[in-house]
């Protein structure tokens, strides 16, 4: 029993005398337990399908080229998740081309009353659209092949604020008439000129569009490539789609609007915002309907890993 409690009291008095190594281990070790750097930040570049995407009720849509270019910011919570966001500066753009389509609409030439026809021919129309891009995207990452080079995957959304928008048209020839009552039933009068009836030709127009606010759903997947200490390379291929339709208001305009101020003017309205009669069945119907962004592209990104600051622990 003396022995025991001998060996109790070398033990208390070994245990004591190591109490400032056990507190200087305890104190160090947070900040050798973690390998990974917090904060990361970054520039990169993305391109690759980058459209307004919409139906088109008659004649063909293409996708179009673009891109996005912004600074990025990810906070690591540990070695494989984190959470990132930044500002990016997006572009889209899309197609429109229609052999042919007609419309007729009850209009007045500064006197009388009259039914106005016109018919187009050989019409194209590209819509682009910049914007700023609010990305808000989860990220994880992992060790694929070798430690220093990671596989990562990145799952989020993106809110677009429109700052510039336009379209673009052009036209082989507009034909437009008007049938005139008092003249006698089916009297249409296709000039003069200079009143606005006849044939014109190589048209072209330009105007704003309107869209409101972009809600996008976001993906990325691909390699992170370590080049240094403090440095890492992303390739990756990205996919935005739109969860919202841009232009909902659509007031559904005549495509060509006669003014009796400018008969021969003739602006016509984006085939986003407009109408048309359908040839066989005489239904009036619009261009498109659902408008939305989307995009599909690959993406690179060089990052920065800011160092953690450690200095406490020396």
């Amino acid at each position: 029993m003396f022995k025991l409690i001998k060996m109790k009291q070398k033990l208390i008095k070994f245990s004591i005398k190591r109490i400032p190594l056990i507190a200087m281990v305890l104190f160090l070790s947070p900040c050798y337990a973690q390998d990974y750097e917090k904060n990361e930040i970054s520039v990169f570049a993305g391109g690759g399908y980058s459209a307004i995407k919409y139906d088109l009720n008659t004649g063909n849509y293409n996708l179009g080229y673009g891109g996005s270019l912004g600074l990025g910011y990810t906070f690591f919570f540990n070695d494989f998740w984190g959470i990132g966001t930044g500002a990016e500066i997006g572009y889209y753009n899309a197609k429109a081309s229609i052999s042919s389509f007609k419309d007729e609409y009850p209009s007045n030439d500064g006197q009388d009353d009259f039914n106005f026809k016109y018919e187009i021919n050989g019409y194209s129309e590209t819509q682009n659209l910049l914007s700023v891009n609010i990305p808000l995207m989860l990220q994880f990452q992992f060790p694929l092949f070798f430690d220093d080079h990671l596989c990562y995957f990145a799952l989020g959304g993106r809110v677009g604020f429109p700052f510039k928008s336009t379209y673009n048209s052009s036209a082989t020839s507009y034909k437009t008439s008007g049938v005139y009552s008092k003249y006698g039933s089916d009297v249409e009068l296709e000039e003069p000129a200079s009143e606005g009836f006849g044939v014109y030709s190589n048209r072209k127009h330009e105007s704003d569009l309107k869209f409101q606010t972009m809600y996008l759903l976001s993906a990325e997947v691909g390699m992170k490539w370590k080049t240094s200490d403090h440095f890492s390379l992303y390739t990756g291929v990205y996919l935005d789609y739109g969860l919202n339709d841009i232009m909902p208001d659509r007031k559904q305009e005549y495509f060509l609007k006669y003014s009796p101020d400018t008969p021969t003017a003739y602006p016509n309205e984006s085939v986003l915002n407009s109408r048309f009669t359908q040839s066989d069945n005489k239904i009036t119907n619009s261009f498109t309907n659902r408008t939305i962004p989307m995009a599909l592209g690959l993406k690179i990104r060089l990052a920065f890993r800011v160092p953690d600051k450690r200095g406490c622990c020396f």
